[in-house]
């Protein structure tokens, strides 16, 4: 610890601290313009001058480390001058131009002045500032605004990863410009406007469009990520207008995702929702909704099913279940999950008696080592890789990836196993063979905890890892290497996403993570942990709520087990299911087979749809119910380390739209006789009385103390090699990958502008080797068949796919890639044509 004086105070600070540091802890404030307390430090503006005892001339307190017995004065005639000539150097080219920059009202620049008396001018210059910069997506750069802080480069290249603005120039023609973008779809840093102190960043979904100062602000948490980063909703008459960070003492530390920065503007689509229709005219919610009832009624249980979204909160999806198994005497429901988390879930159940993740996310940040296993992390769940770059950046950590494609975090990684298609169990298993067999296993922990660990050591024997390097087409030497750095590390985090769990080998592969965790010591560690991901903001809540055939609230087990999506599926195409009430999700779109959802939604008799947006799915409906969009609801969103986040209402409904917890309540007491709460907190009591899962829930940072983990845990066997999971590798022709893009969550994102001005349509990435061999030039338009059906889109010829390998993004509805996708499955082999 370091003892310093500053302004006659007293303070006791750790080694390396800054004297700005040290004055924050007073509660003295010193101006500042460039610092940034969660990043480096630069001293550009030099506003912090402060004063040493000893020490001739001024220096900058936001750069200068405290050293033991230093006497510093913050105050004083002569150091406000020397800032005040600091703040006018700055204002030299500074146009004035507040009554048009979208920055007024919130200006930190405006208020130095303010605060300093700034009346007058006496320096000049030549005016060299760069002209405007208009051509980037979604952010306008105006460098003659620019103080060069530099906080907009920072927050990308040591927070977020994904830093591509940097400095232009020297001197005084210095200014911010931007490298060449990923040449799929370029990652824009949102942040960047966000730490701007002065209106040189200016998001154009904003721009012009209201002053600062009009605004509401909203805590809130993200609609997206499942990660529940912490938000402001930016809102005036009943409009929201952008979405802003909170303060970095926030889950997120103030960082935002893509689609909080940019992709929010499907809320006010012109494609919302705003009256219910009843056989194609339009009605009002009453008399829909004894439509809705009726013909429930008269199908009857077994007739009717349901598929519900991870877009609805935990309260909303209690409900759904609810009013089925109640209110409908039916229990057909089910949801996306069934395609990808659910059986994550499952497995990790049956293994180790988890339901996701063995810690909370911001353990992470405390790793040695993190293997992004099968996740696209910086697409997939920002809020996460935000951690991933603390551990490695700042932490020193190890940084590993494996993933069938170069995913934008392989690029970081220091070793990078780009595994085939189908090689995932194998490849996770000889991983943990090599553990074992290097002597690195944390026996401490399998002794412990594990009960068949003498087993597992047994199966892992039997794997050759020479087969599986070769199968998985990674050489061996690099397999040892990355098992070496698991092996070594003290605190070890797996994370791995939709690349596995949507995958038909999750469960085989889930099983060999869980192995891999266990020799690894993740579970067993102070900081690391096993973390299966989503990109979607509650599907940790929507199973924990019991929107699933085979569980009640709380996973406790159904003895009246109904149909799940696939055999509502079947029972559609049967005859069997005469009713489908789809809520806030797009089979159409986001399942797999989902020419063959098409196909089965067109025949059945009643098709019930509750959304947000006009789609093709809502043309189809019997029956549409216009539900609220998140901004205009409240809630509780459980992100998949079992935190909880509350959702909060910022607006009034659209039109005649309703939240999905109104419409379910409305049909509860239509069919039950009985009334329902509205109220989240009795919602939340009436879900903590039906199970012990919900016993603490409700809060922001509140984690539920689940009663699912068990003492010990019983792995799987293990006994994996490449002859048994690999299959997938063996069929003929190309593979098609379908999955999430940067710019794309769900298809909602689909209808806002910001995100469609990065992503505007559906594409098929295809490698250039693969290109030249079937002579296919980049913007050409191919079709890929498999024995589900075909898609159209255009190439995109790029380096992030390897020889034999597609990527398809799933979001989009004139693409639609899941339509060749077969069911439970995100890749498959695809004939590929001109």
């Amino acid at each position: 610890m370091v003892n310093l004086t500053i302004d006659g105070q007293q303070v006791q600070v750790e080694e390396g601290q800054t004297i700005i540091s040290a004055a924050e802890k007073l509660g003295i404030k010193i101006p500042t313009m460039c610092y940034l307390k969660k990043v480096s430090t630069t001293g550009a503006c030099r506003v912090c001058l402060v004063n040493v005892e000893g020490v001739e001339g001024s220096v900058t307190a936001c750069n200068t480390v405290a050293t033991e017995g230093i006497v510093v004065t913050t105050t004083g005639e002569e150091l406000v001058n020397k800032r005040k000539d600091m703040i006018r150097l700055m204002l030299v080219n500074h146009p004035l131009d507040c009554p048009v920059c979208d920055a007024a009202g919130e200006c930190d620049l405006q208020d130095i002045c303010y605060e300093h008396g700034i009346l007058d001018q006496p320096f000049t210059a030549e005016d060299v500032a760069a002209a405007k910069i208009t051509d980037w997506p979604l952010i306008e750069n105006v460098p003659s605004r620019c103080v060069l802080c530099e906080k907009c480069v920072k927050v990308g290249y040591e927070l977020t990863g994904i830093g591509d603005f940097t400095v232009v120039e020297r001197g005084d023609m210095a200014y911010i410009g931007r490298k060449p973008g990923n040449d799929i779809d370029p990652y824009i840093e949102g942040n960047a406007v966000d730490v701007c102190p002065v209106g040189a960043m200016i998001s154009k979904p904003f721009k012009h469009s209201a002053r600062s100062w009009t605004l509401d602000k909203v805590p809130s948490i993200g609609y997206a990520g499942g990660s529940l980063e912490q938000v402001d909703l930016n809102v005036k008459q009943d409009k929201l207008f952008r979405i802003t960070s909170q303060d970095d003492a926030t889950i997120n530390n103030g960082l935002l995702g893509f689609d909080s920065s940019f992709g929010y503007g499907f809320v006010n689509s012109e494609k919302r929702l705003l009256k219910p229709v009843v056989n194609g005219e339009e009605s009002t919610m009453a008399d829909a909704l004894k439509a809705v009832a009726d013909k429930a009624a008269e199908f009857g249980g077994s007739a009717v099913a349901g598929l519900s979204s991870a877009r609805l909160t935990v309260e909303e999806n209690y409900l759904f279940q609810k009013l089925f198994r109640t209110g409908f005497k039916s229990n057909n429901i089910d949801s996306e999950a069934r395609f990808g988390m659910q059986r994550a879930s499952d497995t990790l159940a049956e293994v180790l008696g988890l339901r996701g993740a063995s810690a909370a996310a911001q353990k992470i940040a405390g790793a040695d080592a993190v293997l992004v296993f099968g996740s696209d992390i910086t697409s997939e769940q920002p809020q996460i890789n935000y951690l991933i770059q603390k551990a490695y950046r700042q932490n020193d950590a190890k940084l590993l990836v494996a993933n069938m494609r170069q995913v934008r975090i392989a690029k970081e990684s220091h070793c990078f196993l780009n595994y085939a298609p189908g090689s995932e169990a194998a490849l996770a298993a000889a991983l943990a063979k090599l553990i074992v067999e290097n002597g690195q296993a944390d026996e401490a922990f399998l002794k412990q905890y594990v009960k068949n660990s003498a087993d597992v050591k047994k199966a892992l024997a039997k794997v050759d890892v020479a087969k599986v390097a070769e199968a998985c087409g990674i050489d061996a030497a690099l397999l040892t290497e990355v098992s070496e750095l698991l092996g070594a590390a003290e605190n070890v985090a797996i994370v791995f996403g939709g690349d596995v769990t949507k995958s038909a080998l999750c469960e085989e592969t889930v099983k060999s993570l869980a192995n891999l965790a266990m020799v690894s010591g993740a579970l067993g560690s102070e900081s690391g942990g096993l973390y299966p991901v989503d990109e979607k903001p509650n599907m940790q809540g929507l199973l924990d709520a019991g929107v699933t055939p085979e569980y009640l609230p709380g996973y406790v087990a159904n003895s009246d087990a109904g149909m799940n999506a696939q055999q509502i599926l079947e029972g559609i195409e049967s005859g069997v299911v005469k009713m489908l009430y789809v809520a806030g999700t797009n089979p159409l779109v986001s399942y797999p087979d989902s020419a063959r959802w098409k196909a089965a939604l067109e025949k059945v008799e009643l098709l019930v749809v509750q959304d947000i947006l006009a789609s093709e799915l809502t043309e189809m409906a019997s029956v549409v119910l216009p539900a609220a969009a998140y901004t205009e609801k409240s809630g509780t969103y459980i992100a998949c380390d079992h935190t909880a986040g509350v959702l909060a209402k910022a607006v009034a409904p659209k039109g005649g739209s309703q939240s999905d917890k109104a419409i379910f309540a409305q049909l509860l007491e239509a069919t039950t006789g009985s009334a329902q709460t509205l109220c989240n907190e009795k919602i939340l009591a009436e879900m903590a009385e039906s199970c012990d899962l919900f016993s603490v829930v409700g809060l922001a940072g509140d984690r539920y103390q689940s009663s699912c983990t068990k003492k010990g845990y019983t792995p799987a066997a293990a006994a994996l090699t490449f002859s048994d999971c690999g299959h997938v590798a063996e069929a003929k022709g190309l593979i098609l990958i379908s999955g999430k893009m940067h710019a794309h969550t769900g298809v909602t994102s689909t209808y806002a502008a910001g995100a469609l001005e990065i992503a505007p349509e559906g594409y098929i990435e295809i490698s250039t080797a693969d290109a030249d061999k079937i002579g296919i030039t980049d913007g050409a338009v191919v079709t890929v068949k498999t024995g589900q059906g075909s898609a159209q889109g255009k190439a995109r010829i790029s380096s992030y796919v390897p020889q034999g390998v597609l990527f398809a993004p799933y979001h989009f509805a004139e693409l639609n890639i899941q339509q060749v996708m077969p069911s439970g499955a995100n890749y498959t082999s695809v004939e590929v044509s001109k």
